[in-house]
């Protein structure tokens, strides 16, 4: 017996490949990543367009009823206090329960007084210094709440260094659909 020689013996494996693949040869395909990653890149902008608020990054609490109004200007992102019959609550936090002597009369109210100043005092620490925008405050308070609860509670910002007091309402809108 001979050796084998070391011709190669065609494969019958590969004998009925396609008409295309034969045209192609040895060419080989690659996704193009350059095209895939700029579609994502406008989707991505187009999404974050597309969820961006303008001006109405405010959530109004549930527990609240807020006045309607004439409305000049859009609501900035500012510190909250919500305001409602039960609570006073400052970023989410009940801070000061509402109770009949409360109400009587008075001017600050010493609890907030003092959580105000220490979140101004957070933020000067986290940022260096404070500008005016940063003594600015948002307050919602519901229709229905006593006028001196509103007042102790703008004392209270006032007395704790928030310059700039902004009360959130409901825009009135004309039945016409147009703005009154």
């Amino acid at each position: 017996m001979s050796m084998p020689s070391k011709r190669r013996v065609p494969l019958l494996i590969g004998s009925g490949k396609s008409k295309a693949l034969k045209r192609g040869g040895d060419k080989k395909t690659s996704l193009n990543l350059t095209s895939m990653i700029d579609m994502f890149t406008i989707l991505l902008v187009f999404l974050l367009k597309s969820y961006s608020a303008d001006g109405q990054l405010v959530t109004i609490s549930d527990q609240l009823v807020l006045p309607k109004a004439r409305v000049e200007k859009k609501v900035e992102l500012k510190l909250e206090i919500q305001v409602n019959n039960y609570y006073i609550v400052v970023d989410g936090d009940p801070v000061v329960t509402v109770t009949p002597e409360l109400l009587r009369s008075g001017n600050s109210i010493p609890v907030l007084v003092m959580r105000l100043r220490d979140h101004m005092e957070y933020s000067r620490l986290t940022r260096g210094t404070l500008t005016e925008d940063d003594m600015k405050i948002n307050i919602q308070g519901d229709v229905g709440m006593p006028a001196i609860l509103l007042q102790r509670v703008m004392a209270s910002c006032s007395e704790a260094g928030y310059v700039g007091q902004n009360l959130a309402v409901i825009k009135i809108i004309s039945s016409e659909g147009g703005e009154d």
